[in-house]
């Protein structure tokens, strides 16, 4: 997936979304995303809900909001995880125009999901920040 060209096609306006799971890494090249992940902020998602474009499902009792390819997040925090969206938002990383959740905030998330896979993730993006940080010196 092209999450650059998706982002453009959904053309949310910054400050009031953030990109989050797999988005990240794919934007910094470290690996490809199958489908984007974004958090929204309560202005946007009123915005989505009204739009009817949006299938509205209830997980980890909490609303989502999907559509091919995107799931809209309505709730960043929980107890292993208390960023919430407008701090995400604040402290995003815009990389050609868009907002994605910054590294250590992806990996925190990453460690609080706690999945084999964002294990593997973890890694990656530990990988990618030794490599940044040797191109620096």
């Amino acid at each position: 997936m092209n999450i650059f060209k998706k982002l453009e096609e959904l053309s949310f306006p910054l400050g009031e979304y953030v990109v989050v799971g797999s988005g990240p890494l794919a934007a910094r090249g470290i690996r490809e995303a199958h489908d984007l992940d974004i958090a929204v902020s309560a202005k946007l998602l009123k915005k989505l809900i009204t739009s009817g474009k949006y299938q509205q499902k209830t997980k980890y009792h909490r609303l989502f909001l999907n559509s091919p390819g995107v799931e809209i997040i309505s709730q960043l925090d929980w107890e292993a995880y208390p960023v919430t969206i407008s701090v995400a938002i604040i402290t995003a990383d815009i990389i050609h125009n868009f907002s994605f959740l910054n590294i250590q905030k992806t990996i925190e998330f990453k460690q609080a999901l706690g999945r084999k896979k964002d294990f593997r993730d973890i890694k990656l993006l530990k990988k990618y920040l030794a490599e940044k940080s040797k191109t620096k010196n």
